[in-house]
């Protein structure tokens, strides 16, 4: 998922750049071939509607799915066949209608379908992120305003008189404003995964990593490569067996509970160390949780019930956070402290 939203982004940047540094520098040579950007835009629908099904899993339980972005990808292809046959511009005319008018309607009808990708998937198969997903709707429906306004006012920001480019910029304002959604709802709070810029300088390096079905038998077999780790690395010296126990348990015992619920699923681990700190990070195929809405075990309606102490001691102890779907989380050992994890003799 993580490289999935790398791609996206990246394909967005690679756009803009290749714009900007056509205005600057190019004179506008590729805008003004406007089949150019066209079958661009078609291949970044292509991309948009890959990264639908794939995100954040691929749901075999979904089949119309794949049906309709299948049908969107067939109308893009023989889309693209036309306009490659009428290139020679005998028919200028018929060029020109092709451009203003279908390839308008396909970009529409690819971002209804990708849309709907993202709302089928994580609307009902993801309850931990409704909150999200409602600013995610709110947001939209303003960009789609704002968008609607630039449209009626093109003198605003020129670049919109090209009608061809109408969708590229969009997807550039929806992107953006999405994401900036996202970093406020996710990153700036404590319960979710997030790193300081230091983590930059960090220099962390990996020495673990393991995917495993989620069985009990898998399970034990990965806890005891852990403890292998722990002995190999020394770690004794930083924190007591003791709290290393309920670090691994915890984690594991978890992810094996919410995310081995089918026969295919998987638990990975990864391990990463640096000069000061010890990462682990444990990610299940569970539909995730919001960490938000977990009582406290403290509280007094919840002293008599036996579970939910894990993760509240781990927090106690360490740094813990998770991903936004709630199915990643991340226990920070912060080196320096620690007296904090050993045993008193």
């Amino acid at each position: 998922m993580k490289t999935s939203f790398s791609i996206l982004a990246a394909f967005f940047c690679i756009g803009d750049l290749t714009i900007l540094s056509n205005s600057l520098f190019l004179e506008n040579k590729i805008l003004s071939q406007p089949h150019t950007i066209a079958t661009y835009l078609v291949f970044l629908s292509f991309i948009l509607l890959y990264f639908g099904l794939q995100f954040p899993t691929f749901f075999r339980n979904f089949p119309r799915l794949v049906v309709i972005c299948s049908f969107v990808l067939g109308m893009g292809i023989m889309l693209l066949f036309v306009d490659l046959g009428l290139l020679n511009e005998i028919y200028p005319n018929t060029s020109l209608i092709l451009l203003k008018y279908y390839y308008n309607t396909y970009y529409v009808l690819a971002f209804l379908a990708f849309a709907y990708l993202i709302i089928a998937k994580l609307r009902y198969n993801f309850p931990a992120i409704q909150k999200f997903m409602e600013y995610i709707y709110f947001t939209s429906f303003v960009t789609c305003i704002f968008f609607g306004s630039l449209c009626f006012f093109p003198n605003v920001i020129p670049l919109t008189t090209k009608y061809f480019l109408h969708f590229f910029l969009f997807l550039n304002l929806l992107f953006l404003s999405c994401f900036i959604v996202f970093l406020f709802h996710y990153s700036f709070t404590e319960n979710y995964l997030t790193h300081p810029f230091s983590v930059i300088f960090e220099r962390s390096t990996k020495i673990f990593e393991d995917q495993v079905l989620a069985t009990r038998s898998h399970s034990r077999l990965i806890k005891e490569k852990l403890w292998s780790l722990y002995d190999s690395r020394n770690w004794r010296k930083i924190m007591d067996s003791f709290w290393f126990q309920i670090l691994v348990d915890e984690t594991l015992d978890n992810a094996l509970e919410h995310g081995g619920k089918r026969e295919d699923d998987i638990i990975t681990v990864h391990v990463f160390e640096s000069r000061k700190y010890i990462d682990v990070y444990v990610i299940d195929s569970g539909k995730g949780f919001n960490p938000r809405l977990v009582p406290s075990p403290i509280e007094s309606d919840r002293k008599l019930v036996t579970g939910g102490r894990g993760i509240h001691i781990l927090k106690k102890l360490f740094v813990v956070r998770w991903n936004f779907l709630g199915n990643e989380v991340s226990i920070r050992v912060d080196k320096t402290k620690s007296n904090d994890w050993k045993s008193v003799t």
